[in-house]
């Protein structure tokens, strides 16, 4: 082995190593404006690379007029519009600040925030917390009273009672929680039925134990009941806590972000610190909620919830939720064989991540953009399909472009040269 790659190799380990080792924890929740590093009451967030207003897609630009009109930076669409384009409403991606959405990703200072802190290493991530079920919401890119009306309840009514809740019950292990929750038909990203269900079983003596107005508590322990994809946020900044200590490692050709704006797909790497090697989203394949929409309708590759692929688990591990293949009208034997294809592009395997269907073979972690360019085998994303004028029209899956990993490996190279030199 050369000395080079006996470098990456050792480098990759390390990372890998620091990501295992993690531990996250929901420890709190609360308005960004309390607890994201750098945020204003200004600043709106958006998934995906930082892209230009003009350039955005319409989930976000809706996404963004809608957090605008919500916290009253401005009255009216094209107010909100004019103050973006003077800088006086900011715009910034939900990574810049240690955080991810989903969907269009929207943050604003309001925005109640699940805290995750990494017990392992100290540091702490941030998400969005779910706005529940339907179509239309913030996230997907609409906007309108009901959607006011939902926002403002979960910020004055349904955050304080989880706070408190939390308070009560002490740090969550998220971890665990994804442990069992893969093994009882969850893949953490498109489906996270059972990991939310397991959330509410240790929640719920400490939500009906609360000192708080009983109609607030009732609400907010239905609100949970009913959002089956509740816990993917959380697992999300789980994801976001534990791959911050495995930045910043020289040689490592290891992934630490993948997220797609609806215009561009970037992927962050361990050796190169925070510079986004982005190419064109992808168009997502899968099945459309109603006969009306097709894939005209649809806007490409979107959202900040690819962290769970980086991490392992959705699109890497497929056959652990057999109810995910009904998207893309595939099969079990499909989804293995795509789990099969992951472990060709990553470094390592997560021994607390146990695929029933595959043997409880361990799934694969770690992708190493070497791995990808050499085999020519792209990560596989499952996902939502986001209208293209907002709303959540479909779900299915999406590879991720090659180009961001070409451009990544030739940066890697570039630098590895010149420490050589």
């Amino acid at each position: 082995m050369s000395a080079l790659k006996t470098l990456i190799e050792d480098a990759n380990a390390k990372t890998l190593d620091i990501i295992l080792r993690g531990k996250p924890r929901l420890i709190d929740v609360a308005p960004a404006l309390n607890v994201v590093p750098g945020m204003t009451p200004n600043l709106i967030m958006h998934a995906g690379p930082a892209i230009e207003w003009d350039r955005m897609c319409g989930p976000h630009k809706n996404g963004v007029t809608g957090a605008a009109l919500w916290e009253g930076l401005a009255s009216t669409p094209e107010e909100a519009d004019q103050k973006i384009r003077s800088g006086e409403i900011l715009i910034a991606p939900c990574h810049h600040h240690v955080s991810v959405g989903a969907g269009a990703g929207i943050i604003s200072a309001s925005t109640p925030m699940l805290v995750v802190e990494n017990a392992t290493f100290g540091n702490r991530a941030y998400s969005c917390i779910s706005e529940g079920g339907g179509l239309r919401l913030l996230k997907w890119g609409a906007y309108d009273e009901t959607v006011f009306k939902n926002l403002t309840w979960q910020a004055k009514v349904f955050a304080p009672v989880l706070s408190k809740a939390l308070q009560a019950s002490g740090p969550i292990d998220i971890r665990n929680i994804i442990s069992r929750a893969v093994e009882m038909g969850d893949e953490c990203h498109n489906r996270s039925v059972a990991a939310t269900a397991q959330f509410l079983k240790e929640m719920y003596a400490y939500l009906v134990a609360l000192d708080m107005p009983g109609e607030d508590v009732k609400a907010s322990i239905k609100f949970l009941v009913e959002s089956e994809h509740f816990l993917l946020h959380a697992i999300m900044a789980a994801a976001k806590a534990m791959l911050v200590p495995a930045e910043g490692i020289d040689y490592s050709t290891i992934v630490t972000a993948m997220s797609r704006n609806g215009v561009d797909f970037g992927i962050k790497v361990s050796s190169l610190g925070d510079q986004w090697f982005t190419a064109p989203a992808n168009p997502v394949t899968g099945l459309f909620f109603r006969a009306e929409w097709n894939d005209s309708n649809a806007a490409p590759d979107l959202g900040d919830s690819a962290i769970t692929e980086v991490i392992g688990l959705g699109g890497f591990i497929q056959p652990a939720a057999p109810t995910v293949t009904q998207y893309v009208q595939g099969t079990v034997q499909q989804a293995i064989a795509n789990t099969l294809e992951m472990q060709e592009i990553c470094a390592a395997s997560n021994p607390d991540v146990r695929i029933p269907a595959m043997d409880f073979a361990p799934g694969p972690i770690g992708i190493d953009i070497r791995k990808v360019v050499q085999t020519g085998i792209l990560p596989l994303l499952d996902t939502a399909i986001t209208h293209k004028e907002g709303g959540l029209i479909g779900a299915g899956e999406v590879r991720a472009p090659m180009g961001c990993f070409e451009a990544a490996l030739k940066a890697f190279g570039q630098k590895v040269a010149g420490a050589q030199a």
